[in-house]
């Protein structure tokens, strides 16, 4: 994993509120919705439909050291 500083330009951040939800056995998630068109513009930055993408990428929570949460997509292992 490269290290990369994010800056976030407010003036041209897109800002989406979504409720949150509780699933899982004994409820050990929570689940929020990811605005299509921010997952379609990863996919194409991968060089895929947003179809391919949904089958070919996981999303990479990454938080702890930090304020708040960063989410990526990465390619699926071969596992």
């Amino acid at each position: 994993m490269e290290n990369e500083t994010i800056t976030l330009n407010d003036e041209k951040v897109i800002m989406r509120r979504y409720k949150i939800r509780s699933v899982g056995n004994q409820n050990a998630s929570i689940e929020t919705t990811i605005p299509r068109e921010a997952f379609e513009r990863e996919a194409r930055r991968c060089g895929m439909t947003s179809e391919e993408a949904l089958v070919k990428l996981v999303a990479v929570w990454r938080f702890n050291s930090f304020k708040g949460l960063h989410l990526s997509f990465e390619k699926r292992s071969e596992q």
